[in-house]
């Protein structure tokens, strides 16, 4: 017999300190939703105004900082100007 996996719950907060932690910069609990609404995170909702998040999604979500490797350095003759 296969024995399935159950889920850890956690609320927003706790899902953010830990992205926080594993990013090393700061998410919000928002965030956390819009990762929810987006799929990337498994949630579950407890009433109208509160969820709970997938404590092992919340884990091997990988969030990068906004704008990450989009900065380009100046030229040289334009420094110079």
């Amino acid at each position: 017999m296969v024995r399935k996996k159950e889920t850890t719950w956690i609320t927003g907060k706790q899902a953010a300190t830990i992205l926080t932690q594993r990013s090393g910069h700061p998410i919000s609990d928002r965030y956390v939703r819009r990762l929810a609404e987006r799929g990337a995170i498994a949630s579950q909702e407890i009433t109208n105004r509160m969820k709970l998040y997938s404590k092992e999604d919340t884990e091997e979500c990988t969030v990068r900082e906004r704008g990450s490797g989009k900065t380009t350095p100046k030229r040289e003759e334009e420094s110079a100007a």
